[in-house]
């Protein structure tokens, strides 16, 4: 009787040790790569930090240069990129997006002229523009242009415009509202319609495809649990009161 209350104690220490072994198994831990233009991209980050914890991933943020990120990924050197549009697959066939949206990209361009009108990519034509180096869809359908400048971040990018060295900047519809608020801009205004309008993802190199599935579900849970209206209105709403 004896040995067996010896051998009892023994016998949980084992199977703790166990449960621990297969809990750390089960632990992964992915380096995204998310490069923060916008308080969008910091929400975006957010999202995939909370969908991680609820699938036991610990989620790393990187920030390679913009040109290096996705074929990083591609490569198998980082795990992930984000917040992209679809169909990059094509060009880097080891990715995989998750394919739950985490929201929506108004791609289209600011101004501080008021004569300026845009209703299609054709309308840059005779226009000084700039974007920000890296900007797949950019570099697609700016394909002419009184004179076209790339520069590495959106703080250059506005300052081209508020110094009048661009007619029209190009980003997304929300980085650019950042970018009015933090630099405190005036008569500088954004060109409806949206040149584009595209929903985003996240992407994983496809070593990771055992999770894009239970991810996206994760991210469907996120919207219908209230947590991601939670965290736009308390990353966003604040500094973009005019973004509806």
């Amino acid at each position: 009787m004896n040995k067996k209350y010896l051998i009892f104690p023994g016998l949980l220490y084992a199977i703790a040790m166990i449960l621990t072994t297969i809990s750390v198994a089960e632990t992964r831990n992915l380096r995204i790569n998310c490069t923060f233009h916008s308080s969008y991209e910091q929400f975006f980050f957010r999202l995939v930090e909370e969908a991680g914890a609820r699938n036991s991933i610990t989620i790393t943020q990187n920030t390679p240069p913009v040109g290096r990120s996705l074929i990083h990924v591609n490569q198998g050197i980082d795990d992930g990129d984000g917040p992209r549009i679809s169909g990059l697959s094509d060009s880097f066939p080891n990715l995989v997006h998750v394919p739950e949206p985490f929201g929506e990209f108004e791609f289209g361009a600011f101004t501080r002229d008021q004569d300026i009108s845009i209703n299609s990519w054709e309308d840059l034509s005779e226009l000084n523009v700039a974007y920000i180096h890296g900007w797949k869809i950019f570099d697609l359908h700016v394909t002419s242009a009184k004179s076209i400048t790339k520069v590495k971040n959106a703080d250059l990018l506005f300052n081209l415009l508020a110094n009048d060295r661009a007619d029209v900047v190009l980003i997304t519809k929300l980085a650019g509202y950042d970018m009015i608020h933090k630099l405190k801009l005036k008569n500088t205004r954004f060109l409806e319609p949206a040149l584009a309008v595209k929903p985003n993802y996240l992407y994983l190199n496809k070593r990771h495809e055992s999770l894009v599935l239970p991810l996206a579900e994760t991210i469907r849970e996120i919207k219908k649990d209230g947590t991601y209206s939670r965290l736009y209105h308390e990353m966003i709403s604040p500094y973009l009161p005019d973004v509806k």
